[in-house]
């Protein structure tokens, strides 16, 4: 049973999907106005090995990540630099994409504010119509005092809910927030029936997301700072507008740190993505952020990435020892003792399941995965146990579908895949002979689960893909 903690509400809840096979995900990425950093890498990986986990679990992922393309920090960055806003979101927007291939992050839709202003103007009206919104000198606010539920997500109080920067006097309460921004002298314009003007950040991803994914969400997510205002400001008026729970399970990714203080530009304490990836390669950073349950923070510093590419590095090694006795092959019978290391293996492969079914804690998922490294130096490299390298070897390709660290570990030619299926064959044969059906029937298991199908008949077993 998947479990997940929720942010409303602070607690762990079952995870029951609105519709049984089908998961819908929005998360918030990047305003585009420079290159990401690895505390932005972080969060994204986070998110992608929850839907990595979740699609092994049999449900279909749809995710959705936005790109902010136009934004106060877009404009400034245009004037500092002389070149149009339309350019500077351009060249940060493939930086950015390009970055999401390198560490290997799958995300089925990038939808960018600058081409949804039509379905912006029409969320904005409607909250209108429905007396959540109200003109003022060509900008639209939202009035925080029409959703009484505000607040319960941050769990802010209203005294600390703070200003915007429009000029207070422009609003009804100091902590409403803008849905449409009136146009500024020097700055980039749409027409709208309040007049020239462009979006506020909060109402974009609103827009985008029921746009794509409807007036249900399972699961919205993003960093630990966009819980307070952006997510309560789109709880509002997204919830305003539909009438009903938009959300189902708010998540967020705990804060990279460095030298104990949160990674931010404004610190200018920030590693770029770019530079790391260079430097580490995305297995080795993949492996890092997620070394960690994203609940948790993580200390960025070289002596750690460098301890993760050794401690990614041990787990290759287990790989090449298992595939290594599963292709010599069967040289005797097992042995009590190598049934009860298949015994362990089982456990630990189980046990790094359960921790991810533990609010996606890849911390202990990956102690797990690292326990099962040390049994196959302590004991199966010794036994020679062919079958038990076979179960130890699935459990290394599951963690490797979440993780996305060991892809090239398990990307082998077609005809050594097709020497080991030969070898596992052999010794189901010489299981069901032993009349070790149980065994036999578990090795049918792991193989029908990684898409091979075993044909069984008086003369032995046969494979093909499936």
């Amino acid at each position: 049973m998947l479990r997940l903690f929720n942010t409303l509400g602070r607690r762990l809840e079952e995870f029951v999907p609105y519709y049984e096979d089908t998961v819908r995900m929005y998360v918030c990425g990047p305003t585009v106005y420079d290159e990401v950093h690895i505390g932005h890498g972080r969060t994204f990986v986070a998110f992608d090995a929850m839907t990595r986990y979740l699609r092994r679990k049999g449900y279909n992922v749809i995710r959705i990540q936005n790109i902010t393309d136009i934004d106060d920090k877009i404009i400034n960055k245009a004037k500092e630099t002389g070149v149009t806003w339309e350019e500077v979101s351009e060249l940060y927007s493939k930086s950015y994409l390009e970055m999401m291939t390198d560490l290997k992050v799958r995300i089925d839709l990038h939808p960018k504010v600058s081409t949804h202003i039509k379905e912006i103007i029409e969320f904005i009206e409607k909250l209108i119509e429905k007396g959540h919104a109200y003109l003022s000198n060509g900008s639209v606010y939202f009035d925080v005092n029409s959703y009484p539920k505000y607040g319960e997500l941050s769990n802010t109080r209203m005294e600390a809910w703070g200003q915007e920067e429009e000029a207070v006097k422009e609003k009804r309460n100091p902590y409403d927030f803008a849905l449409w921004k009136a146009n500024k002298p020097g700055e980039p314009f749409w027409e709208s029936p309040w007049g020239k003007g462009r979006p506020g950040w909060h109402i974009e991803c609103s827009t985008m997301s029921t746009r794509y994914l409807g007036s249900k969400i399972d699961i919205h997510g993003g960093g630990m700072d966009l819980v307070f205002p952006h997510h309560e400001n789109e709880r509002a008026q997204t919830e305003s507008l539909t009438g009903g729970t938009w959300v189902k399970y708010w998540l967020h990714v705990a804060f990279l740190t460095i030298r104990k203080e949160k990674m931010s530009k404004s610190k200018g304490n920030i590693v770029p993505l770019k530079e790391a990836l260079g430097k580490y390669g995305p297995s080795v950073l993949r492996y890092w952020f997620l070394s960690s349950q994203y609940r948790t923070s993580v200390e960025y510093s070289e002596e750690n990435l460098e301890q993760s590419s050794r401690a990614l590095q041990r787990l290759k090694d287990s790989i090449s020892i298992l595939r290594k006795i599963i292709q010599e092959g069967p040289k005797y019978y097992a042995k009590d003792e190598d049934i009860r290391t298949q015994k362990q293996v089982v456990s630990l492969v189980s046990k790094f399941n359960e921790s991810m079914d533990n609010d996606f804690d890849t911390a202990n998922a990956l102690s797990a995965i690292h326990e099962l490294a040390s049994v196959t130096f302590s004991k199966l490299q010794y036994s020679e146990d062919p079958l038990g390298a076979l179960i130890a070897l699935d459990g290394f390709r599951q963690f490797n579908e979440v993780f996305g660290v060991m892809d090239e570990e398990f990307s082998a030619e077609t005809e050594r895949i097709e020497k080991i299926l030969d070898s596992v064959v052999e010794i189901r044969n010489i299981l069901r002979k032993r009349q070790m059906y149980d065994l036999s029937d578990q090795i049918r298991d792991i193989l029908l689960k990684n898409g091979v199908k075993l044909l069984d008949s008086k003369e032995g077993s046969t494979w093909r893909f499936q």
